[in-house]
Parts: structure tokens; C-alpha cells; sequence
């Protein structure tokens, strides 16, 4: 089972030593990594990094104004590392008007990506379940993007008081998901935990969504030992529940 880390979980080692977070990160017992930035490294550079450790990219988490306005650029990193999975990891939801606008924006660029072979997806947070007109933000941002996949973080999901499984089943069944986030939640209140020591039923996600089809990736914001030992253990927590 090949799971991936969000780079996003150790950025302040990536911005220090990116070469050296990448080696730690193999070390913990990944396969693959979703970047959020590439600290001044060229495509080039960043390839060469993977090589050493055994790495695989599997994604990259880009804002939607670098989507507008840094395409050619993002793109030829995509080319370059061989991944074909593009994440928009937020859009502001504060209105119905602005929903619909950010719904334009991604799947214009989805559709661009498209003839690439290239894949755009959005991750959520807790905010786009906020309702409008009796229906989620979330909700209207996919059915008017219909181009854009869909990569749940289910931490977040649950965060907002909705039930990941049953939110995900029909989101499953259209076939509108293209990587799961697991990232875990405490069994009360609403920490970041390891994977395997919170409420998510990873098992009932596999079931919708099975490991050899989609890719898994753990991102951890928050820890409760040396930042290198805590993915360790949501790797391996993870796998547990998984296998």
C-alpha cells in the first residue's frame, strides 16, 4: 500500500532543508508526496531530490491564483515530476455569488488542464459547509464545476459536524473523488490526532473508496511529538486500519 504525506505537515523542515525532509519523509514509511510549494527548487532540482529517496509525486496543492495566474509554471512542474493531479486546497465561501464565481474560475481551469490529461481537484476545509439556499457550499461548488475532482479531507468534514462516509457515498458513487486526505480527528473535541486514534472510519472510506484505486494522503497539522515521529506513527496507523 503506497501512501503519500502533504508536505504541508513538516514545512518549516522543508523550508530549512528541503532535500533532507524529503529522505526523513521515506523514512517514516511513505511511498509518495503532495507538495504545497517547492521552496525556490527548480522542476529539475525537485526531480532529483525524489530520485535519491525513492519518492513518488503524486499531487500538488496550488492556490486558485496561481491556477490564473502561474499556469505555464505549475504545469511544467507537473510535466516534469510525472504527476497529473493538480489540488486547489481552498476558495473562499462567504457568499452564494462568490461560490459560483470560484466554481467558474476552477473549472475553466480544469477543462484547460483536460487536454493536458491533467486532472484539477478541490479540497475542503470546514467552511464550505456552510448552507445556501438549504444547500451546502461545497455542494454547489462541485455540481457547477464538473469538471473539478474532488480530494475530501475527511478531518475537516467531520469538523464541520457532518459524517464523512455518508457525505462521501454518492460523491463516490458519481465518481468525482481523485484522492482522500486522512487526516485524523480526536474521538472528542475536535484535535488533529495520529491516524487510527480518532473516530474516522477509515475502514467504511476503503470501502468506498479502496487504497489501490485512489491515492491516500496523510497530512498532520498537529502534534503531540517530534514533528518526523508523528507522521511516522499516522503512517502507520493508517496503514493498520487500511490493510
Amino acid at each position: 500500500m503506497d501512501i503519500s504525506l502533504q508536505l504541508w505537515s513538516i514545512k518549516e523542515e522543508a523550508e530549512k532543508d528541503f532535500a533532507g525532509a524529503l529522505a526523513l519523509v521515506e523514512k517514516a514509511g511513505y511511498r509518495g508526496v503532495e507538495f504545497a510549494g517547492y521552496y525556490g527548487n527548480t522542476p529539475e532540482r525537485v526531480k532529483e531530490m525524489l530520485a535519491a529517496c525513492g519518492l513518488k509525486a503524486v499531487s500538488s496543492h496550488v492556490g486558485i491564483d496561481r491556477l490564473q495566474n502561474n499556469w505555464d509554471g505549475e504545469i511544467q512542474y507537473l510535466k516534469t515530476l510525472g504527476f497529473k493531479l493538480i489540488v486547489c486546497p481552498w476558495v473562499s465561501c462567504a457568499s452564494k455569488e462568490e461560490v459560483l464565481q470560484n466554481a467558474a474560475i476552477l473549472e475553466s481551469c480544469a477543462q484547460k488542464a483536460a487536454q493536458d490529461g491533467i486532472t484539477v481537484g478541490y479540497h475542503n476545509h470546514a467552511h464550505e459547509f456552510v448552507q445556501f439556499d438549504g444547500r451546502y457550499a461545497l455542494d454547489i461548488l462541485l455540481e457547477k464545476a464538473p469538471t473539478v475532482q474532488f480530494q475530501p479531507d475527511v478531518y475537516w468534514i467531520a469538523h464541520a459536524g457532518v459524517d464523512p462516509v455518508r457525505y462521501l457515498k454518492p460523491v463516490a458513487e458519481a465518481g468525482r473523488i481523485c484522492a482522500i486526505h486522512a487526516k485524523e480527528i480526536a474521538k472528542t473535541g475536535t484535535a488533529n490526532v495520529y491516524v487510527g486514534r480518532g473516530r474516522i472510519d477509515f475502514k467504511a472510506i476503503a470501502a468506498l473508496c479502496p487504497p489501490a484505486r485512489y491515492p491516500y494522503i496523510v497530512e498532520q497539522e498537529e502534534f503531540s511529538s517530534d514533528h518526523f515521529d508523528g507522521i511516522r506513527q499516522s503512517c502507520e496507523g493508517l496503514r493498520k486500519v487500511l490493510e
